[in-house]
């Protein structure tokens, strides 16, 4: 079920709004999201948000946010509702985020502004699909931000490894370091990188003994120690695996 109380897009207000309502006595959802800067109050914490940022409050939650830089413009709508996928789903309940497809939510709530103002055969029909949809994007948008996130962790990651090579890099550290499993770590870096963290490991463990080799006198086993391999032998394999010869023989190109 989906009542609306009421929906209305592109209130404006001046740069000195401000917006407070004790949660009490209030029984009623509360969808916004915002085509200006604003700010919100939410449990002590501010929370200063770009345009197109959108926030859910549920019932009997204290209602304090307004203008931040400028003036407010923003879309909201009042509800009463026990659906799931609003109640207990993935879209965060009082905390602001930004919207990936703000023109597309926007008309959303143009289409319920309509939808909830004449009386259609099929209006709860057509409202709840509109919710749903409505919901939909804005999971997605969630979804986006995340990923966003994670891409950012794993360039940080990334860069990581080729400053230090030879640290004991290993797939279920980097995964925590992430926060994230070995799968997932696995599958995202591939994906990002074209080759597994592993291999990049390698890879650039590689590139620093061909460094060493090509401009040093270092004796092989220090390099070998200083790319992150504890025997010598181990290095001497996987580098000739690497770049087809052994690591003398690779000194000795570059001695002639």
């Amino acid at each position: 079920m989906i009542d609306i109380i009421y929906v209305h897009c592109n209130t404006t207000h001046g740069d000195d709004f401000v917006y407070y309502e004790d949660g009490q006595n209030r029984d009623w959802w509360l969808l916004l999201q915002t085509h200006t800067p604003a700010f919100f109050m939410i449990e002590g914490r501010k929370y200063v948000m770009p345009p197109e940022s959108a926030v859910l409050y549920p019932p009997f939650s204290t209602l304090h946010y307004g203008a931040h830089e400028g003036y407010f413009k923003n879309d909201w709508i009042r509800f009463h509702t026990d659906e799931t996928f609003i109640c207990e789903g993935e879209v965060p309940i009082g905390k602001p985020f930004e919207v990936k497809e703000f023109d597309f939510t926007h008309h959303l709530f143009q289409q319920l502004a309509s939808e909830n103002f004449f009386e259609n055969e099929y209006k709860s029909q057509t409202i709840h699909s509109l919710f749903e949809l409505m919901f939909c994007k804005l999971k997605e948008s969630l979804d986006f931000h995340k990923e966003n996130t994670q891409s950012k962790d794993l360039l940080a990651l990334r860069l990581n490894i080729k400053n230090d090579p030879g640290f004991d890099w290993t797939v279920p550290y980097m995964a925590n370091l992430l926060h994230v499993s070995t799968g997932y770590l696995h599958t995202r870096y591939r994906k990002m990188f074209g080759v597994t963290c592993m291999d990049d490991v390698i890879q650039m463990r590689i590139s620093l003994a061909e460094d060493y080799l090509k401009h040093s006198t270092v004796p092989i086993h220090t390099i070998a120690v200083s790319c992150g391999y504890k025997n010598v032998e181990h290095f001497s394999r996987q580098f000739k695996k690497n770049t087809g010869c052994s690591p003398r023989e690779y000194r000795r190109k570059y001695e002639q």
